[in-house]
């Protein structure tokens, strides 16, 4: 049993799972804002979107600040600690007697959501190399859209427990399950790793460094289209096509499935040569018409779960760009600081989106939550100078200095 948890891929699926826990943060609330708004008689859609989007803030506030906890703690100190901070934070939610003590319980686990989420990617990267990080990397850019997963499939199954309650009583025992096996099973960092895998090497570089900006821009907006219309989705289509919420998240299993497949495609399609260019504009393109077409045309019920498959597919594309980080990063050293700041960019997108969202879709007309996805598409174009840039050739490659090796590791 010992050999089998030490085994390098069972590490990477615990990082990893670890990582999906952290996000399901914001997820684990989606199919329960309808029950936790009536239990805490609120009915005003800012506050409704807050209990989604209070973990994301904090990530959107914090990743730099974990990148140095991570720096001078070590990664699995770290990634334990969120664990268990996520498990408080969602132990004070089921017991908040009042609408602001939930929202604190939501502060703390976004607290936990920050924490672990950089110490998984920071592990990550420390525990693989070569192609085994090829596939890490490529599996870390899911950790998101895996996150929906599980409350979509198991959507409707709180209300058999009595209570939404039961959404977080579960998240809590999950995440406190993987952390107990991560405690036996991921190692501690040595001497030469405390210097090796640093995220905020070359801080200030990467802070005065328009690129990383762009990047993570252009991800902030890419977040902001994918959770404020998966969010929205459900009670969107329910209203217009007369179908039950749940049976709308059942269906939104398969949008997360494409999601990933999106992302795993990106570093596919880069280490045979095809360029970033053109999977950025492709990747636009896909998401960006069947998301105007499920607002704007009346397609039906299941033509616009298909369209939505299609968006997020089309937003896995661009969400995969992670495979362009090295490229915006000032030096080798500066990697890790660069996927901090990129991150933090990408949960403003996360927090700002579902609120907005659900205050436009509750609008008379279709024009608010248009104006939304227009928006989100425009802001996406800050990504071309990236994608247009030469991705063999710059200071953050790693390996035997090919192009290809290149590629191959940060895909």
């Amino acid at each position: 049993m010992s050999k089998v948890i030490q085994h390098p891929l069972v590490r990477i699926f615990l990082a990893y799972a670890l990582g999906v826990m952290a996000a399901m943060t914001v997820s684990e609330a989606v199919t329960e804002l309808g029950a936790i708004a009536n239990a805490f008689h609120v009915y005003d859609h800012g506050k409704i979107g807050m209990i989604m989007s209070l973990p994301s803030l904090m990530v959107a506030l914090g990743a730099l600040g974990a990148g140095y906890i991570v720096d001078r703690a070590g990664d699995r100190v770290v990634l334990l600690m969120g664990a268990g901070v996520i498990v408080a934070g969602d132990v004070l939610v089921v017991a908040a007697p009042v609408f602001h003590w939930l929202l604190l319980g939501r502060v703390v686990t976004g607290i936990g959501y920050v924490l672990t989420a950089v110490a998984a990617v920071t592990l990550l990267i420390r525990i693989t190399t070569g192609k085994q990080r090829n596939m890490a990397m490529a599996l870390w850019s899911t950790f998101v859209p895996a996150s929906f997963l599980l409350p979509f499939l198991s959507a409707g199954i709180a209300e058999h427990f009595g209570s939404w309650r039961a959404a977080f009583l579960a998240h809590s025992v999950l995440t406190l399950a993987l952390a107990t096996l991560a405690l036996v099973s991921l190692p501690r960092r040595t001497s030469a790793e405390k210097a090796q895998f640093s995220r905020t090497r070359g801080l200030s570089s990467v802070l005065r460094s328009p690129w990383v900006y762009l990047l993570g821009i252009s991800f902030g907006a890419d977040a902001f289209l994918q959770t404020g219309i998966i969010s929205t989705l459900a009670p969107w289509l329910s209203q217009r096509y007369n179908v039950p919420v749940v049976e709308v998240a059942h269906w939104n299993v398969m949008a997360m499935i494409c999601n990933g497949i999106g992302c795993l495609l990106v570093g596919y399609l880069l280490n045979r040569g095809v360029r970033a260019v053109l999977i950025g504009c492709c990747g636009l393109l896909i998401t960006g018409v069947p998301a105007l077409a499920i607002y704007l045309l009346p397609l039906g019920f299941a033509v616009s779960i298909a369209a939505s498959w299609l968006f997020m597919f089309g937003s896995g594309l661009l969400v995969g760009m992670w495979a362009l980080a090295p490229v915006v990063a000032p030096s080798r050293e500066s990697i890790g600081a660069t996927s901090g700041l990129i991150t933090q960019l990408t949960l403003v997108g996360v927090f700002l989106g579902p609120p907005l969202f659900i205050v436009a879709q509750n609008s008379a007309s279709t024009s608010p939550i248009t104006l939304l996805v227009v928006c989100g598409l425009v802001v996406c174009l800050t990504g071309i100078p990236i994608w247009l840039r030469d991705v063999t050739s710059h200071p953050g490659r790693e390996g035997n200095g090919s192009p290809q090796d290149s590629l191959k590791i940060h895909s």
